[in-house]
C-alpha cells in the first residue's frame, strides 16, 4: 500500500507542476512543454495560459515581426505574461482575456514568463526564424 502510494505521488507530482515534459529555452531556463506554433506572416494569435503552462510554449515568427497576442487564462490561478526586454507585464485573471503586442527579436529568441509561477517552469519564447 505504501509503495503504491509512493508510485502514485511520483507519477502525479509532475502533472501538478505544469504537466509532463520540459524543454530548455534559448536563455537556458526550463519551460513546461506544451507545443510550438509557426506564426510567421500572421498578425494575431492566442496563447492559452493554464495551471501552470503556456500553450503554445514556443512561437516561431520572422525577425522584427509584431504580433498581437490574446492571452486566455484557462486555469484557476491568476497568471502573468511578462517580457522584460519589451517592458510587457500583464496580469491575466481566469476567464478575462488580455491582449498585448509583442515583437520578435531581430535574431535568436526572447523569453516570456509568468512571474507568479516560475518555480513551475511557466515560461515560453518567441523565436525569430526557423
Amino acid at each position: 500500500m505504501v509503495i503504491a502510494l509512493a508510485v502514485a505521488v511520483a507519477v502525479l507530482a509532475p502533472a501538478c507542476a505544469g504537466g509532463g515534459s520540459t524543454i530548455r529555452l534559448a536563455d537556458g531556463q526550463r519551460a513546461s512543454a506544451h507545443g510550438e506554433a509557426d506564426v510567421a506572416g500572421v498578425s494575431t494569435t492566442v496563447i492559452e495560459m493554464d495551471d501552470f503552462f503556456f500553450r503554445p510554449t514556443v512561437l516561431h515568427g520572422t525577425p522584427g515581426q509584431r504580433l498581437t497576442v490574446t492571452l486566455s487564462n484557462q486555469g484557476n490561478a491568476l497568471h502573468d505574461f511578462r517580457i522584460a526586454a519589451e517592458h510587457i507585464d500583464a496580469n491575466v485573471d481566469a476567464g478575462t482575456p488580455v491582449t498585448v503586442t509583442v515583437t520578435f527579436p531581430d535574431k535568436g529568441a526572447v523569453t516570456f514568463e509568468c512571474r507568479y509561477h516560475l518555480l513551475q517552469n511557466m515560461r515560453g519564447e518567441l523565436v525569430a526564424g526557423g
